[in-house]
């Protein structure tokens, strides 16, 4: 897809973070853009976001409001941008979310929520989307997993296994969707600056706070502009910002190298929060 003026693009997760930074500059570089989500307030706030972008008066923008876990509903609604808007060309889906913490103060439900959304989510829009996409022959679907979907994070062992899940059935779809024209390509992002990053920041422990302390999220804006780039290149990996490939780089030529890599970081963390827990006590007492 080196050209992206005039074409159709569907973005689930459109309404905030990345997915409206892609948004708005797929739709200033000419695009027309169908954002979904479940919030009306915030796609119709978003709606007017992108449209200060517009760059074409023929350009189509639109909204819709649905639960990607919903599989009915959203059959409904993707039923609907077809009968509106047509068949999108481009594909991103955006839609996700993160609840971090230790493993076993985790409750089941957080970890069903986690998967339903990120994974079970892109499934169904790839899922309804696919038979039209197959007939006619062309399509461009752009998957988001994550940096924890290459290596198991600390404290994030729900959304580690989600993004997993995402990269796992993104390749698989890849090779059986290249013979018929449609090109799949999968995102792995590292912390990025939007919404949900600040509401997830809650709930880190302690050693994940450290381990991620020296890395600075990277902002959407930039984000969505390297994604962009590497959709019209139809590059198959995508990874935003250079210490996001370095990690990319480490975690799928090392194998296991990586892991001692991974322990000592622990450690370390282990270390410090042992220090902090000390001082305060010292402190209170």
């Amino acid at each position: 897809m080196k050209e992206i003026n005039a074409k159709l693009v569907l973005i689930t997760g459109g309404s905030s973070g990345i997915g409206l930074a892609l948004a708005q500059q797929l739709f200033a570089q000419g695009a027309s853009v169908v954002i979904l989500a479940r919030d009306q307030q915030r796609l119709d706030a978003a709606v007017a976001k992108i449209e200060q972008q517009r760059l074409d008066p023929a350009q189509k923008l639109g909204a819709l409001s649905a639960d990607v876990t919903d599989e009915p509903a959203l059959r409904q609604a993707l039923a609907q941008l077809t009968n509106d808007y047509g068949l999108p060309d481009l594909i991103i889906n955006c839609a996700g979310v993160a609840r971090p913490g230790y493993a076993e103060t985790l409750e089941p439900h957080i970890f069903h929520w986690t998967m339903d959304i990120n994974y079970f989510g892109t499934v169904n829009v790839c899922q309804i989307l696919l038979p039209d996409l197959i007939a006619r022959g062309s399509g461009h679907i752009v998957n988001f997993s994550s940096l924890a979907g290459v290596i198991g994070v600390f404290g994030y062992t729900a959304y580690s296994g989600s993004k997993f899940a995402v990269r796992g059935y993104s390749e698989a779809l890849r090779s059986e969707m290249k013979p018929k024209g449609i090109l799949v390509s999968v995102v792995y992002p590292p912390d990025t600056d939007t919404p949900q990053l600040a509401w997830e920041d809650q709930f880190k422990p302690f050693e994940t706070r450290v381990i991620a302390g020296s890395d600075h999220p990277l902002p959407a804006d930039k984000v969505a502009a390297d994604v962009i780039k590497a959709i019209r290149r139809n590059k198959i990996n995508i990874i935003p910002g250079g210490e996001a490939k370095l990690l990319f780089f480490a975690a799928t030529r090392l194998g296991g190298g990586i892991f001692p890599i991974m322990d000592m970081l622990v450690r370390g963390a282990m270390k410090k929060k042992a220090a902090h827990e000390n001082q305060k006590k010292v402190t209170d007492e």
